[in-house]
């Protein structure tokens, strides 16, 4: 052969060479990605909807006997019904989901190195959501739904930290640092069915679940709020600062503070509407729509669910408000560790229930108003029937006193707290509370209530003095419409009714108290106008014009006296005036006998008469 038959030759070997090479290669790496498309947490998702629908399927029950055909069909129908009453947060419900996706994952996915694939647990690169329920699932275990709680104050997560803003404001925060750090200090040993679990669970949000605050949701927590942080214009604003995105909004409520979990990001707006449309949906209320941009409904645990959306609020969002049924005592509520002479609340504010005085525990959103009043109730007399009006359920007084008298309404889409109002005139109510006075309407019908219908009242409002809760329940009362008197006639009813006001508040750092307990007081309507004076007709007659014209106008019909304060240097109950001496004869006239010694004692040890 000549030299360019050789040179042809070996140019077509390597030719034939490198086909081959690119081939072999080409048939190893298919493999691979077709193996991480299908351990991927997308294509679990999609492989655990197919095997359940597969597994609803009405053909599987043809030609079984009847003992069988009834065994599988009950089982079909407990599963239907998980599947359905899952998305309320029901936990038998979800127990059972989440046991059917883990089955399914374990048939696809027989060993650690499998399931490492589709979640890699020792990953330096593990996202920081993952890590957190990871510590969950480990925590459950020991503390049960106080999980998060333990791990927060185990941590100090709640501390005060100057972190945004260029690190020049104080805020409560958890970042994805916090996350990264436990994790690694736990060091977790994870076996094969610790893995499988935790996967499980991760698609199980995805599937049916409430996405990244799907574990958060189940905590003994004071609530959370989602979509309420974040630019929403960042991708149009094209700042040089990356700014922070909307989707990245999730803030725990917890013990007075609203921290920020900043290592909790639902990724897109789409995600978020998701989960805020799925919270809001249980007892069907009706759709979230453009036209109703705002829905108050429960969840199954009783927690209050507020859901928002564009464009009646700027974005997706929801508030969700727990009440547990923990120790809501007073002594609870008000003896803290810091605080000193604790006793001098604790003992007025039950002796007020006791003395069946009309009280307005007042105070901005979050100060404890509804807990402090759920815990005053222990000290009203039992004898007594109780009739509760509420926007959205809060107090659960049948939950806590369930051998008492008890019936709470609410207001529906269909029948208004108004209406709830006039036919609990008729329910034999001897002690009537208001959950929250927060319009014209209720605050009237309050007033009526506490002057005709029951023997006293307590409600709740986010007055901020004494004399601004006289002044808008009178403004109220006049303009709820069918009232014919002036303003100094409404004000002279409201007076009449609202004896005392129970003020709470609580600081940045989430310590909450008794800010003070005031009374609202009568003047004195007996006054005589100045005598006529013969000898200075003129002069008397202008004396006399100018007092009624005072009177009508400028002059105060009330006044308030503080009872008792806090001093927040201190962090200490502090005594001032004592209860005019009608209010303590009428308290002491309706208080049972046994108290009644130990009333007046208490009032001598701690005030000057």
């Amino acid at each position: 052969m000549d030299l360019n038959s050789w040179l042809m030759v070996i140019t077509f070997t390597g030719i034939a060479l490198l086909v081959l090479f690119l081939y072999i290669k080409s048939k190893r790496e298919k493999p691979d990605q077709e193996q991480a498309e299908k351990l991927s947490i997308d294509r679990l998702l999609e492989t655990v909807k197919y095997s359940l629908a597969e597994l609803l399927k009405d053909e599987h029950l043809a030609g079984l006997a009847d003992e069988e055909f009834e065994a599988m069909y009950k089982r079909k129908a407990r599963i239907q019904d998980a599947m359905q009453n899952c998305v309320h947060g029901i936990d038998s419900a979800k127990l059972i989901v989440q046991d059917l996706i883990r089955n399914v994952i374990a048939d696809l996915l027989k060993s650690e190195e499998e399931l490492l694939q589709v979640v890699d647990f020792h990953s330096k690169d593990l996202e920081p959501k993952i890590k957190f329920e990871v510590l969950m699932y480990f925590y459950k275990k020991q503390y049960g739904k106080d999980a998060l709680a333990e791990m927060i104050d185990e941590y100090k997560l709640a501390r005060e930290r100057y972190y945004i803003e260029d690190r020049t404001q104080p805020s409560y925060l958890i970042t994805d640092e916090d996350i990264d750090t436990i994790y690694a200090e736990k060091n977790y040993e994870m076996n094969y069915h610790a893995m499988l679990d935790i996967v499980s669970i991760l698609v199980y949000q995805r599937y049916k679940g409430f996405g990244v605050i799907d574990t958060l949701r189940e905590m003994n927590i004071n609530g959370f709020n989602c979509g309420t942080s974040g630019s929403i214009l960042s991708a149009m604003l094209n700042k040089d600062k990356k700014l922070m995105e909307a989707p990245r909004s999730v803030w725990l409520y917890y013990n007075g503070k609203y921290i920020h979990l900043r290592f909790l990001d639902f990724q897109s707006e789409e995600e978020l509407r998701r989960v805020v449309q799925l919270l809001c949906r249980y007892n069907n209320p009706g759709p979230l729509t453009e036209k109703r941009g705002y829905m108050v409904n429960t969840m199954y645990d009783k927690s209050r669910v507020l859901a928002m959306r564009p464009p009646a609020s700027e974005y997706w969002a929801v508030f969700v408000r727990k009440f547990t049924l923990s120790d809501s005592s007073l002594q609870a509520l008000i003896d803290k560790p810091y605080v000193n002479n604790a006793y001098l609340a604790i003992n007025l504010v039950m002796y007020l229930m006791l003395g069946q005085v009309t009280c307005g525990f007042t105070g901005r959103q979050g100060a404890g108003k509804t807990v402090m009043m759920t815990a005053a109730v222990k000290y009203i007399d039992p004898r007594y029937t109780m009739r509760v009006l509420e926007m959205a359920p809060e107090m659960y007084l049948r939950e806590l006193y369930p051998e008492r008298n008890i019936l709470s309404v609410q207001e529906t889409e269909h029948v208004s707290a108004t209406q709830l109002q006039d036919a609990l005139k008729k329910s034999d109510a001897a002690v009537s509370i208001v959950g929250e006075v927060a319009t014209d309407a209720i605050a009237a019908r309050m007033i009526q209530m506490g002057q005709v219908a029951s023997i006293f009242t307590i409600f709740s409002h986010h007055a901020n003095q004494a004399e601004q809760l006289v002044y808008a329940i009178r403004n109220s009362l006049v303009n709820a419409g069918g009232f014919s008197g002036s303003m100094l006639t409404a004000e002279q009813q409201v007076i009449d009714v609202i004896r005392v006001d129970i003020h709470l508040n609580y600081t940045t750092d989430g310590r909450r108290y008794i800010e003070r307990i005031s009374e609202i007081v009568k003047l004195d309507e007996s006054v005589p106008y100045p005598d006529y004076e013969i000898d200075n007709p003129e002069h008397s007659m202008n004396a006399i014009t100018k007092e009624y014209y005072t009177r009508r106008t400028d002059r105060k019909s009330f006044t308030t006296r503080d009872i008792l304060k806090y001093n927040l240097e201190t962090n200490t109950y502090e005594t001032y005036d004592w209860f005019t001496f009608d209010l303590t004869e009428k308290m002491l006239d309706v208080m049972p006998l046994d108290k009644v010694a130990e009333f007046k004692k208490f009032i001598l040890d701690n005030w000057r008469l």
